[in-house]
């Protein structure tokens, strides 16, 4: 790779021979650092000559450029292509790698898992370690080869010897879960940290997850907040919902719902629905934020949009008990349906309730009967009132072959089949 020199003791003429390399390669390297600090005009001016005169370093950075797009470059997968070919024709690691990529995921060429596998091998064979590390990824997921987590981990592990920091992540995650060889938790937890010192954000957030639920360490809310804040003052969503979790909580600090609310909102705002469900429960609450029903519906309704079933739950509480408009059961029954049809357990529950009373609905105790027991096969300990109590009462008005029917219903809706209702 241009860039690289090779120590000399030959002798004075060697050396004045590849001194204009030297230069050449600082100058690449200059594109190369503007480009990395988003000045990506100035690395165009940089690096154009130098790819016009064939170097495959610079043609390969060209081509990320017009990969990428920005400070008036157009994003243009086709030049990308060009150059990146270009680069991949003199055998240049980055050259081949960008094609590899460019063919994964189908960008300016049609999306060809075995082709980019066969790019990155290529690039891999010469120590590149974001090809090393695509080449772990594709054997993970199984892309243009067999699924293989022993190989996605030699992989791994030769872009994260090289100090690759989402191969030290990906590596971590595989040695944790043990996954293509035996669970290694505490080399785990170095390569994650030494991903975390190059300001890895998903690194950072497992770190905090681990302190957070006592996973191969001591559990350290204190120690999990600082790794979720980390990793949410870089954008990453999952730690912006469990930094504001924390705060909500007041486990690793005080206890402070206003930056609970604003750490959920980073997440929100970004259509994060876990994110839009808390934001809606905060008003609904009024804990952070002043109570607010009409703007605990729209957060819910938008979290609703992506399918999230507590949200359809959470509507439908809104309508049961009135709050920010009049008590419509009916209304609340459609949404409790549309949360149950994803087997949310409380809001089968509720409709088991529903059609035990014959609430906005023709009373139904076999569906009622079923409906409860489904709930409780999804539930977690504790996630329902009083379940198994309320199972008895709604057995109690089953005649014997609605017991059989009941037990039926709640078999077939357990196994996946259509919860379809009276």
């Amino acid at each position: 790779m241009a860039g690289k020199t090779k120590r000399s003791w030959i002798g004075r003429t060697i050396l004045a021979a590849i001194m204009p390399m030297v230069a050449q390669a600082q100058t690449v390297q200059d594109g190369l650092a503007a480009f990395e600090q988003g000045n990506y005009a100035h690395a165009l001016e940089l690096l154009l000559p130098l790819a016009e005169k064939g170097d495959a370093e610079a043609q390969c950075q060209m081509g990320r450029l017009y990969y990428r797009g920005g400070d008036g470059i157009p994003q243009n997968f086709n030049k990308s292509i060009e150059w990146a070919e270009k680069s991949a024709e003199q055998n240049n690691p980055c050259g081949l790698n960008s094609l590899g990529v460019s063919y994964r995921f189908g960008h300016g060429v049609d999306a060809d898992a075995n082709t980019a596998f066969d790019y990155f091998t290529r690039a891999a064979a010469q120590g590149f370690d974001k090809a090393q590390f695509s080449l772990g990824n594709m054997h993970e997921l199984g892309e243009g080869t067999v699924q293989s987590d022993a190989e996605a981990r030699a992989w791994y592990r030769k872009a994260a010897d090289q100090g690759y920091a989402m191969g030290q992540y990906r590596l971590a995650v595989l040695l944790l879960e043990g996954r293509g060889g035996a669970a290694a938790p505490k080399e785990a937890q170095q390569l994650l940290r030494a991903a975390a010192a190059q300001e890895l954000a998903e690194a950072q957030y497992s770190l905090g997850w681990l302190s957070h639920h006592g996973i191969g360490v001591k559990q350290d809310y204190g120690e999990a907040l600082e790794w979720y804040r980390l990793a949410a003052e870089q954008g990453y969503p999952a730690a912006q919902i469990n930094l504001g979790n924390l705060y909500a909580d007041g486990l690793g600090t005080s206890q402070d719902d206003e930056k609970a609310v604003g750490w959920y909102y980073e997440a929100a705002r970004n259509g994060v629905p876990a994110a839009q469900v808390n934001m809606g429960k905060h008003y609904a609450l009024g804990r952070g934020v002043q109570q607010d029903f009409d703007e605990a519906m729209v957060w819910y309704q938008q979290a609703a949009e992506y399918g999230e079933p507590v949200a359809y739950l959470n509507v439908g509480l809104l309508y049961e008990n009135g709050q920010g408009r009049p008590a419509d059961p009916a209304e609340a029954a459609r949404w409790y349906h549309a949360a149950a049809e994803r087997r949310e357990p409380r809001s089968l529950a509720k409709l088991a309730h529903f059609y035990a009373d014959g609430i906005s609905v023709k009373r139904d105790p076999v569906a009622a009967w079923a409906l409860q027991h489904t709930a409780m096969a999804y539930a977690a300990d504790g996630e329902l009132d009083a379940p198994e109590e309320r199972l008895m009462q709604m057995g109690q008005q089953l005649a014997p072959q609605q017991k059989g029917e009941a037990k039926a219903l709640a078999q077939s809706w357990q196994n996946g089949q259509e919860l379809v209702l009276p």
